[in-house]
């Protein structure tokens, strides 16, 4: 019959006051980085999404558009 060892429970440690402190400086200033990337991101989105709104001719096929009318003298 085997008998258990008994338990040996270690103490948590303190944590570092200095390191604390580090790591929360370094946690905002990822923050701040963080949060101007997302800005510039949003900009990019509503730049992109306003520019190019333009006329577009139904003549020519190139982009989106193009050859809007029906001409039978086209093969399709």
């Amino acid at each position: 019959m085997c008998l258990s060892s008994p338990r040996v429970v270690m103490p948590t440690p303190q944590p570092d006051p200095n390191a604390q402190a580090a790591q929360n400086a370094q946690r905002e200033e990822n923050q701040t980085v963080r949060s101007d990337r997302k800005e510039d991101v949003l900009e990019k989105g509503i730049r992109r999404a306003r520019g190019g709104g333009g006329r577009r001719s139904l003549l020519s096929k190139t982009g989106k558009g193009g050859m809007g009318f029906y001409n039978q003298f086209i093969d399709s």
